[in-house]
């Protein structure tokens, strides 16, 4: 009898310590990928002006697709993030810098609410049978803009955003960092297309990425105890 208990408790152990991810009929392949060693790809974004009042208004909204090769010059390839508009309290400054000559910075924060994103199966963190689609649960710009002479020359973001997988919410994207750099003149036909209907906005070439999908391995230590006290005799 203690031998068939025995059994049942290893048997236990494996079912607890497996994956909670493997549960999932679509998941995600945890890691961390990044621009820096090629696991994935830079990109290409626009930011329309739903109201058509300029940057850094509330409901000005983001698209932003992967470019570049061996995929380019196929926008949206490999990833595919979207919908995520600016919240209603618009971009905030947050500090200003400027020599008497007008050459200086202003800094902004701004967040934005919803989004969505999508992930090829082709790629790594896929199985090759189902694409990943999931929410944006947080999105952060930091802006700079540059002036020389009292006149915006340039504009670099640092954007940062986690999300939840469709049909494994057990997995995350932890975290996703990257740099995005205002282009000047825009480039219409290689870059993702404005949403919300709207004719003006802006365009980014979109760099550095270093993304972090997570899954939590089930090792309920808490439970692994109950069971223990359950056979022990």
């Amino acid at each position: 009898m203690k031998l068939l208990k025995l059994i049942c408790v290893t048997a236990a152990i494996v079912l607890v310590a497996a994956p909670a991810w493997t549960a999932c009929p679509v998941h995600p392949v945890p890691g961390v990928y990044t621009t820096t060693n090629g696991t994935i790809l830079p990109g290409h974004a626009s930011e329309a002006w739903c109201a058509g009042m300029g940057p850094g208004v509330p409901g000005n909204t983001e698209n932003a697709m992967s470019w570049g090769p061996p995929l380019g010059p196929s926008l949206g390839a490999q990833w595919h993030v979207w919908g995520m508009a600016i919240d209603p309290a618009g971009a905030q400054e947050v500090r200003r810098f400027f020599l008497p000559n007008g050459n200086g910075y202003i800094d902004y924060t701004t967040n934005y609410v919803g989004g969505q994103f999508w992930l090829s199966k082709l790629h790594t963190w896929g199985d090759g049978i189902n694409d990943l689609t999931g929410q944006i649960n947080y999105y952060n710009v930091q802006a700079r803009v540059t002036y020389v002479a009292g006149h915006a020359v340039g504009l670099t973001s640092n954007v940062y955003f986690t999300g939840v997988f469709d049909l494994c919410p057990l997995c995350t994207l932890e975290y996703v960092i990257t740099n995005a750099m205002q282009v000047w003149p825009s480039q219409p036909g290689y870059y993702p297309p404005f949403l919300c209907g709207a004719t003006a906005g802006e365009y980014f070439d979109v760099c550095c990425i270093q993304a972090s999908i997570y899954c939590p391995v089930g090792t309920d230590q808490s439970t692994w105890g109950a069971i223990k006290e359950l056979y022990k005799n």
